[in-house]
């Protein structure tokens, strides 16, 4: 993942982390594998909703205004990084970084 930058300085991206240590305001990187995926229709709109796990646990991401991504479909692996928040009381990132990988 490149990483940011601060004023023209590279910040290093933090370590890969197992899901489970995915806590409330705080950023984390994860790899895990597609589990579900839903789209949520509200009044202002859709958004795709994507559990993805690991052997430590599982974690919502949420992509507001997508109805679908291409390669995001169950089974798929990917590399997330992101702050997690709560979306309807649980703890997701709301549109993640992400990059699909292979096995």
């Amino acid at each position: 993942i490149p990483a940011p930058t601060d004023h023209g300085l590279e910040v290093p991206a933090p370590a890969i982390a197992p899901i489970n240590q995915a806590k409330w305001r705080n950023r984390i990187r994860a790899t895990g594998t597609v589990r579900a995926l839903r789209v949520q229709e509200t009044e202002t709109g859709s958004s795709l909703g994507c559990e993805i796990g690991d052997d430590a646990g599982s974690l919502l991401l949420v992509f507001p205004g997508r109805r679908r991504i291409p390669g995001i479909e169950l089974g798929a692996r990917v590399l997330v990084e992101g702050m997690v928040g709560l979306w309807r009381r649980q703890l997701a990132i709301l549109n993640p970084y992400y990059e699909l990988v292979g096995d």
